[in-house]
């Protein structure tokens, strides 16, 4: 599973390498690896990101997104965020099986599979299966069904 997390991170970084190639971005002034506490004059150190992270904050999605008889809670553990682009971060997520609606997703984000299986719809009737181990984008605006099997968790970076 680590191989597949580490191949999966150089998805990413090759990801972020061709959306800064892309916007004729300098990668190095663009992508900031400090915590959001870190102090502006201090160095650029990596953040470990490590698997036993705890997510602490319990969460409720709003009424009009959980489908049926799920509540739409959630437990979520944000581990950095960017102190170049607001509202980018990595972050653990997890949930009881349930199905959440998606009218207008708010953000891109890169997700990888740790456990449970979920099938999204989209909103032509594509579905597709994911399960641990497995990578994709959830892409801003996206508009579909996003239902959980089982007990799910992923990693997602916001972009």
């Amino acid at each position: 599973m680590r191989e597949t997390l580490l191949k999966s991170m150089l998805v990413l970084a090759g990801l972020a390498a061709g959306i800064a190639a892309a916007g004729l971005l300098d990668l190095r002034s663009a992508v900031s690896l400090r915590p959001a506490a870190a102090a502006d004059n201090a160095s650029p150190r990596i953040v470990p990101v490590p698997l036993s992270t705890q997510l602490t904050d319990n969460l409720v999605y709003p009424p009009q997104v959980p489908v049926g008889s799920f509540d739409g809670a959630y437990k979520e553990a944000t581990v950095f965020k960017s102190g170049i682009f607001a509202g980018n971060r990595v972050a653990f997520w997890e949930s009881e099986a349930g199905a959440l609606r998606s009218v207008n997703y708010p953000k891109d984000e890169f997700i990888y599979v740790l456990e449970g299986t979920v099938v999204t719809t989209d909103a032509d009737g594509t579905k597709r299966e994911f399960h641990p181990g497995d990578t994709f984008v959830l892409p801003k605006g996206w508009v579909g069904l996003w239902d959980m099997k089982t007990h799910f968790k992923k990693i997602i970076v916001n972009f």
